[in-house]
């Protein structure tokens, strides 16, 4: 457009040059010219709006960029923000965290029984904790940089160095954990025993080392009173030796000495009776009958105590049997005695213990003859023997008549020695045979107990366990003792 405008513009020059603008060529000119000055007015505005649309569009281009680099920017300055924040909580909290296991170790070592103390390679002492200070009255500010050897009297301080010196002299092995007993020195001057248990510090490879010393005063005291104890233990145990010594004496005594006479007083008695009845009257008659009926029951209960001290030092012949048959077999020895008695016998069957046969013979024996014994005035008795089992699946085991019984006031004194329930004009006996029961229960480590009504008859009950009886063989069941 703008080649054409000119082309006009040189053509109307031209047509001015030979005078001829003013015709018909002038105004044919002037118009193509206008027309093309405003296409070129046309042009120009577009080319102008399309030159400030671009520029918007670059200006709006440049104002997203710096926003973006604004929000970038600000999104840094916050991150590092967040950053030296959370590294600030982190220092904060390291710190924290250091001071309070600091304060707890504090506490760990205040609340130590043993004043603590850092000793180094020359004996000196870098710290120590509260309780050093409670033990040996010396501040921890007072204690650094002074030798362990303040510690104790002078007597003992050439044997602490050496346990130093002889500990670090060590270091090309590995160092072990030492104790040695000493007598400590309070600031005061006071003395007490100590305990010092040493071992090295892991963390300086063993240039320094840890010392734990106790006060041991009260161990001191414990010992010596076990030492004493053990000392009237001793003591104890010579006077029972020698007690044991008289007894044996006294056993001899009484089997060979006491019974020698009382066998001759038996003896001319009975020569009395046989050669001089008919010089005596029926009361001389009487008396030496009487006299001779004494001498036996003395030589039951000299025979009864000679059995008791021999039981009691016997040693115990553990071993499985049947219980049954030994009942059995005493109660067919009874029966011999008196063929004519009435008496039915209810023993149980399949009882199989874990005891001393002969001492256990020695217990039926006892309580079968006290049964036989307490039923002689019924015109048929019944005697039985059984066991019941418990909770715990052991057995009592139990032995009852029907025959005079007891009066359950008096049942404390039952297996006392000598201590008898009925007169002997009733019923003979030496008053030793419950009492021999008791001892063989009690070396079996169980119990025996009795139950008894006047006139109604007694159960005597025992268990061969201290804990009520133990599983001896299989359980049986049997009618309880009423």
């Amino acid at each position: 457009m703008i080649t054409q405008h000119l082309k006009v513009m040189k053509d109307m020059v031209e047509l001015g040059n030979r005078n001829l603008f003013r015709g018909f060529g002038q105004r044919g000119l002037t118009d193509e010219g206008s027309k093309l000055m405003e296409q070129i007015r046309g042009a120009l505005s577009s080319m102008e709006k399309e030159q400030r649309a671009r520029l918007a569009q670059q200006q709006a281009k440049l104002a997203a960029k710096t926003d973006h680099v604004a929000l970038i920017s600000f999104a840094g300055s916050a991150l590092a923000g967040v950053l030296v924040l959370a590294c600030a909580m982190a220092t904060f909290g390291a710190v924290h965290r250091r001071r309070k296991a600091d304060e707890k170790l504090d506490r760990l070592l205040g609340s130590m029984p043993d004043g603590l103390f850092i000793v180094n390679a020359e004996g000196k002492i870098v710290s120590s904790n509260a309780q050093a200070e409670k033990l040996f009255g010396y501040s921890d500010r007072e204690l650094q940089g002074e030798s362990m050897a303040l510690l104790v009297p002078e007597r003992f301080r050439q044997t602490q160095r050496q346990y130093y010196a002889g500990y670090f002299s060590q270091r090309s092995g590995r160092m072990p954990t030492t104790t040695l007993e000493l007598c400590g020195l309070h600031k005061d001057g006071r003395e007490f025993p100590i305990e010092m248990s040493t071992k090295p510090l892991a963390l300086d490879n063993g240039s320094v080392v840890t010392s734990a010393i106790r006060d041991i005063t009260g161990r001191k005291q414990v010992e010596k009173q076990i030492s004493k104890l053990n000392k009237e233990l001793e003591l104890r145990a010579v006077e029972l030796e020698t007690a044991y010594k008289e007894l044996e004496a006294f056993s001899y005594s009484v089997s060979h000495d006491l019974r020698s006479p009382l066998q001759n007083i038996d003896s001319f008695s009975q020569i009395l009776i046989e050669d001089y009845a008919n010089r005596l009257d029926s009361d001389g008659r009487d008396y030496v009958q009487r006299l001779r009926a004494s001498c036996q029951h003395m030589e039951e209960i000299i025979d009864a105590l000679l059995a008791l001290s021999n039981m009691m030092r016997s040693e115990l012949q553990i071993e499985a049997f049947d219980l049954s048959a030994l009942a059995n077999t005493v109660a067919a020895d009874l029966k011999l005695k008196n063929p004519d008695r009435l008496v039915d016998w209810v023993i149980a069957e399949g009882l199989s213990v874990e005891g001393d046969p002969q001492l256990l013979r020695v217990v039926l024996e006892n309580l079968f003859g006290n049964a036989w014994k307490f039923t002689a005035n019924r015109p048929r008795a019944r005697i039985e023997f059984g066991a019941l089992p418990q909770s715990n699946g052991a057995r009592t085991y139990f032995v009852r008549d029907d025959g005079a019984g007891f009066d359950m006031a008096r049942a404390a004194s039952l297996f006392t020695p000598f201590k008898r329930l009925h007169d002997q004009s009733e019923f003979r006996g030496t008053g030793i045979g419950l009492a021999t029961v008791q001892r063989v229960i009690q070396r079996h480590r169980g119990k025996i107990w009795a139950e008894g009504v006047v006139d109604r008859g007694a159960t005597f009950c025992f268990t061969l366990t201290d804990d009520g009886g133990a599983p001896n063989g299989r359980n049986h069941d049997s009618t309880p003792p009423k």
